[in-house]
């Protein structure tokens, strides 16, 4: 029996995260690692399960209307913490090498002056 599809997402950590589609959605995969089981215990609210892949595990977490829901709530709670922090800036400005602007790479908001902070 062939192994169901498998889309690789990026890595959390070192742990890697995929989904995997099944008949009525799709799973998220999360690669064992100990980051990688918190990620699971946060989606899954210590229900996943551990399946293999090759000869890797990952916890299986089900995306059910809550783990979306919960996705959507951590993204823009994310989100927020960054735009939210004093000193970082949100944007940068990068030049590519042919431009034939040489010098250091410089964010975009600096040497500006705003009387109230950007968000």
């Amino acid at each position: 029996m062939p192994e169901p599809s498998y889309y690789p997402l990026g890595l959390f950590g070192s742990a890697e995260v995929g989904v995997q589609p099944t008949l009525d959605g799709q799973d998220i995969l999360i690669e064992h690692s100990d980051v990688g089981q918190r990620l699971a215990r946060l989606l899954g609210c210590d229900q996943a399960d551990t399946v293999r892949r090759g000869d890797s595990r990952y916890w299986r977490v089900p995306h059910n209307h809550e783990v979306d829901g919960l996705l959507m709530e951590l993204t823009d709670l994310f989100i927020s913490i960054r735009y939210a922090h004093p000193t970082l800036v949100q944007l940068e400005l990068v030049l590519p090498a042919q431009s034939g602007v040489e010098g250091p790479v410089l964010s975009a908001a600096e040497g500006l002056e705003f009387d109230e902070p950007v968000l």
